[in-house]
Parts: structure tokens; sequence; C-alpha cells
């Protein structure tokens, strides 16, 4: 298919929308549309092109994005079917960033939410032309003119209706052709509108509005009732989407192919060929050449069983074939390209070539992942002409993971590292301060999937739990005390006896400590094994088994036995030492403060200020940004578990937030108390 197309007969367009708006529908109706399917799958089914993954079908819900291709009028239509829930932005993200148009698929028996304006946000900020398919027309609760109304007041634009429905479910009216289309099975009839009366008048008259409207010439032409050739409107409609001027509203119903057709041409004649922005730096023009030297962004990256490794590419300029040696600017390291292929969901096929503009998949590199950029090797380390990578968020839960069965903690890691490799809005490390292996990204939906993963393809089970917060221990006041070791054994005894004073430190300064031992009560050669004693046992915690912080310890006095004494006898005499005098220095728990902003409609605003209320929060400010206001708060991070969905239960999805540390703070001492006594049932008596 790719083998003989050039840059100019290509289409790159995505289907984005909320979850539950029929686009992996659409898009199976658009493939059967094209003939590159024989069948129309269902979603209910299990049996869609783009939804393959046996989480997908299980849950009934796209995950990742699906990449298809099909060929429509001698165009290459390469199509991205994407997720709806906001867990997974990074696949939108990626799929909109290769994109050169989008469709926004919206339900017509839905509410249009506010979910809807973030991706339409998403489309205007990456500058994507974007026409509006509202899918399940055929429900009975459908009300055309509120459906369109509803649209422009909830997305702040003015639509352009090309495709509305008729009669009957399987009538629509293209009101750009003025014809009546009726749709049986994969085949489409259309025919003379005729008279246009009632509603099609009335849209025909905001189609023609909205395009003369965009060019002065056209719109005298028009306000004075002359007629405008039709090559003239359609040129001008071409040119208006392509601007972003006009948003193009198709109707229909996926399931039953109603407006399918129409929408399957509007994207082969109307959206726009790869052009050379498209392609990147170093670029010619769109012309189907070579497109100057080779680069191009990986924006997906599959590692699944049997399959190997497949890395989704979109070439931004030149030329790609097997056996080419292209340069990783990312890895800074060199390719060779090996195994190419043009997809249909999970079915690929091998091709020779792919031309500027075009997308395809990269078979078996060894070192490549999502988001790399990848060059013409004669470009060596020039960056300035490479494409720009794709600006994923910054993860916004995290969760600690631990493997059902003991032993299996290298297994995780390894499931882990592959699946996080696909998927660049995860993370995962080990934290050693909370000693916890933990997972970070966009939602609990998103990281439950992430496990089910695990347990399915490498056969790892592991549980999610919220991560320990990194509470730490400090004192407020002073105290001295003893720690003395000794034990006789039969043979030579161990002895170490050693005075301490602790006093607090300011808020962040750490740890410091003191010799002031006078007179030789201690040899200088066990000193340093006092402070190990200290250091380690502060690494524990005392009061509540978290790390012991900004205090000063000074040993000031002590004894010692000439045969008996070594340098672990001080070592445990130190330990003791500062575990007594620690308890009596007024000790006190710090929990971790967070810088908290959320950002909701107005409707929403007053629900998230009293909600974190309820988290010991403190709203510092509100700023308007747009639409949406912007809450300013900071927060004890032990209030924060699960907020993520709290927050998109309480704002009906549209709320987003991005938190950083900010501080330590005493935490208050009834919370502090239900720490304390956790620990001392956990705490095993000492010999």
């Amino acid at each position: 298919m790719a083998d003989a197309m050039t840059t100019g007969n290509i289409r790159n367009f995505c289907l984005v929308g909320r979850n539950g708006a029929g686009k992996t529908s659409l898009a199976e109706a658009l493939l059967y549309a094209s003939g590159a399917t024989n069948r129309l799958g269902k979603v209910e089914e299990g049996n869609t092109v783009c939804d393959y993954n046996e989480d997908e079908i299980e849950r009934r819900m796209t995950i990742s994005m699906a990449v298809a291709a099909m060929l429509h009028k001698g165009r290459k239509l390469n199509m991205i079917d994407t997720p709806g829930y906001a867990d997974f932005v990074g696949e939108v993200l990626s799929a909109v960033a290769v994109s050169d148009a989008a469709v926004l698929v919206v339900a017509a028996d839905g509410e249009i939410d506010a979910g809807v304006d973030e991706v339409w946000e998403m489309l205007a900020s990456g500058g994507k032309p974007a026409a509006v398919f509202a899918n399940k027309m055929d429900r009975a609760n459908v009300h055309f003119d509120e459906m369109v109304a509803g649209i422009e007041a909830r997305l702040d634009v003015k639509l352009s209706p090309i495709v509305i429905p008729g009669d009957t479910p399987e009538e629509s009216i293209d009101l750009l052709s003025l014809k009546k289309l009726r749709v049986s099975g994969n085949r489409c009839a259309a025919e003379p509108l005729g008279t246009l009366d009632g509603k099609a008048a009335k849209y025909r008259e905001k189609l023609m509005d909205s395009i003369a409207s965009c060019d002065d010439a056209l719109l005298e032409k028009y306000l004075e009732g002359g007629t405008i050739p039709e090559a003239e409107l359609l040129g001008a409609a071409r040119k208006s989407f392509h601007a972003g001027s006009i948003v193009p509203l198709f109707c229909g119903a996926a399931t039953a192919m109603a407006g399918v057709h129409p929408l399957l041409d509007f994207i082969g004649d109307y959206l726009p060929a790869p052009g050379p922005l498209a392609q990147g730096p170093g670029a010619q023009a769109a012309d189907g050449k070579d497109g100057g030297m080779f680069s191009g962004i990986v924006f997906k990256t599959l590692s699944e069983p049997g399959m190997g490794q497949m890395n989704f590419v979109k070439v931004c300029s030149g030329k790609l074939a097997p056996g080419t040696d292209v340069y990783n600017s990312t890895r800074q390291q060199r390719e060779r390209v090996g195994q190419l292929c043009q997809v249909q969901g999970k079915k690929r096929s091998d091709i020779t070539a792919l031309v500027p503009g075009d997308i395809g998949v990269l078979v078996k590199l060894k070192a490549t992942k999502t988001n790399d950029i990848l060059i013409d090797s004669r470009l060596g380390r020039d960056m300035e002409r490479a494409p720009k990578p794709i600006p994923f968020p910054e993860t916004l839960v995290d969760m600690a993971v631990y493997a059902k069965s003991k032993g299996e903690e290298e297994k995780v890691s390894n499931a882990l590292s592959t699946l996080v490799m696909e998927d660049p809005t995860i993370r995962y490390q080990y934290n050693g301060e909370i000693k916890e292996m933990v997972i970070s990204g966009q939602g609990n939906l998103q990281l439950d999937i992430l496990s089910a993963r695990m347990k399915s393809r490498y056969g790892v089970a592991v549980e999610l739990k919220p991560p320990r917060i990194p509470y730490k221990e400090t004192c407020k006041g002073k105290a001295e005390g003893q720690g003395k070791f000794k034990r006789q054994t039969g043979g030579r005894g161990q002895y170490g006896d050693c005075w301490l004073k602790i006093q607090p430190l300011e808020r962040g300064k750490g740890f410091e400590f003191v010799d002031d031992v006078f007179g030789g009560a201690i040899p200088k050669n066990f000193i340093p094994a006092v402070e190990k004693g200290v250091v380690a046992t502060m690494a524990d915690g005392v009061v509540a088994g978290y790390p012991v912080v900004d205090v000063r310890v000074t040993v000031f006095d002590g004894s010692y036995h000439e045969v008996d004494s070594s340098e672990m006898a001080f070592k445990i005499a130190g330990s003791f030492a500062f575990k007594k005098v620690f308890v009596d220095a007024r000790p006190i728990i710090l929990e971790p403060i967070m810088n908290l902003e959320v950002t909701v409609p107005d409707d929403y605003v007053g629900a998230v200020m009293g909600d974190l209320n309820s988290r010991r929060g403190r709203v510092a400010g509100i700023d308007r940004v747009k639409k949406r206001q912007v809450v300013k708060a900071v927060v004890p991070l032990g209030e924060m578990s699960m907020y993520s969905a709290d927050l998109r239960s309480m704002s009906k999805g549209s709320g987003k937030f991005r938190m950083q540390y900010s501080h330590y703070e005493e935490l208050p001492a009834h919370v502090a108390k239900g720490l304390i006594d956790a620990h001392l049932k956990t705490k095993q008596p000492e010999d």
C-alpha cells in the first residue's frame, strides 16, 4: 500500500473524544466503508480491528492507541484510534502529535462535558484542524438542535454542519453536495436533494454563512445573492478547514454505518496532506520525493509476546527503507532499520519504504523507544534539524507495588521495565526513603491495568498499595543520657559506655555529630563507632519507625574497658543512648507538605475548596486561566491518597491537578499518635 504512495496522497488523522463516544466503532465503520475489511466488527463482540488486546476486549474500552491504514480513492489514510479515559492521555498526545488533523467523536445522546474541552484544547494547542462527528444519532432521546447548541457552547465554536440526519436512521443529508444519502450495509446511495426546506434549509444557510465568512470575495458574492460555483465553494471550504476557520459537523451512527461514507470522503478529500512543517526541519516541499534527509519520531513502542518489539514511527522528512542506517539522537546510538511494516490493528504487513509524512512500524530495533528522535546518520548529532519530542505530562498518582509471591521481586522489576517502555507517562523506581518499589502514572485505572498486564503477559502477580508517606522524626527539646552495653560470654566480653546530649537543629539542617569527650573517657578510636550507632538508629527511627532528622548529637562522656571494649560494643552503646535521650527530648513527627494547583471549571471550585479543607489543606489563592479556575493550596501529602480519583468524581472528570514538594511541618499530635501506636504494635521486643 505504502510503496507506491506519495506524500501528497497521504492523510494522517486521529479519532479523539471521551470514553463511550464510539471512536472504535467509528474506526471499524471507516475501515469497512473503505473496503479495508470485509466485515463490520463490534466492540461488544470483541472482534474490532483497533481494540485487539485481551484487556481491551474484556473491559470493552480502548487502552492503547491503534493505527490502521486504509486506501480510499487512491489515497492512503493512516487512522489512529485513541483511548477516551484521562488516565491514557499520553496515548492521545502521541496520536495528536503525529496526525495532521483530527475527528472529535461525541455521543449525540450524552453530555458534552468538560472532558471534551480538554481534548479540544489539545487539538487547538497543536494547531490541528478538526471535524466533529456526532455519533449515535439513531438513539431515541437525541434532539439535534439542542445537541448542536450544546457542542457549540461547550467548545466555544461555531459549527459548520455538512452532514445532518435525514427522516430515517438510514438516511442523512449532505449539505455540501446537496444530496440525500441512504446507507444499506456497506453501500451508500446518493440522490439529489431537491427542494431545501425545514431543517435542511436552516443548516445549509448556517454552512454557507460559515464558509463565506472566511473569504471576503465569497462573502460579498453570497450577501448579494449571487450563485457560488460548486468548485469555488468546495475550495473555500477546504481552505477554511485547513486554517481552522470552520469546524465541520458530521452526524451519523457508526454501528449502523449511517453518515460514515461522507465522513470518509471528507477525510480523503479535505484533510491536509503532510506539509513541510509536518515533515520537520531539513525537509523540502511535500512533493512525494525524498523530502530531504531522513528524520522521524517514534511515537509508540510495543513489546508483545510473539510479536517482538515494534516502534511506530512518523517519517518527518526523507525516505526510510529497510537496510538504512539511522542515528538515534535521543540515545546517541546508531541503529540499522531491518523489517519495515504497516499495520492494521495487530495485523502487520511488510513494505519496502516509507515516504515523507507516512506512518509505519520498525521491528526489532535494539535501543529505540517511545519519543526517541531518529535522523539520517549523516546528520550525526545535529539536533537542530531533528523533530521535537512529544511533551508528555508529569505523573499524578503513586502506588507501591509488591510481589504476591516471595522471591519474584526481580521478575516484577523486569516486567515493569518492559511495560513502562510502552507508556512514557508511567514511571517506576525503588524509593529508598520509604523502602518500597513505587510506580507512578496518570490515574488508578492506568496502574490497575498495568498490574493486570504483568499477570497476563509475564505471569507475575502483584498487589498495589498506597505508598508509605515519607514522614520523619525530630525533637523539639534537649536531653542527655547514658547508653551502656556490657556482656560477658565466658571469654572476652563486650563493654561500651557513652553519654549523649541531643538538641534540635533548624529544619533542613540534617544531622551534626560532636565529639566533646575530654580526658580520654572514651578512646578516640571508639568515637566513630558511637556515631555509627547513632546514625544507624536514626535511619530506623525511634518513636514511629521513620528516619530522624535535624538534630545535633554530642558525645561528652563515657567509660571503657582495656580488654573488653570494642567498636561493636560502642556502636551498640551509642544506639542505646540515642534511643533513650531522643524519647526524653520531646520527639515529634514531621510530614511532607505539598504545593497543589487544581484546575477546574467554575462550577466545581466550591467542592474542591471544601474537599481541600477536609484534607487539612490551606487555600493560598485562586487564579483564572481561560475558562477555568486554578485553586492554589498547600496540603499534607498524607491526605492526598486517591486524590486523582476523588477529583475526577467531584468534577465529573473535568479537574486537573499538579503537585510538588514544598517543605516539612509538624504533624498534629492526634494524627501522630496513630502512627506511633501502629509502630508499637509491629515492634519486636529487644533482647
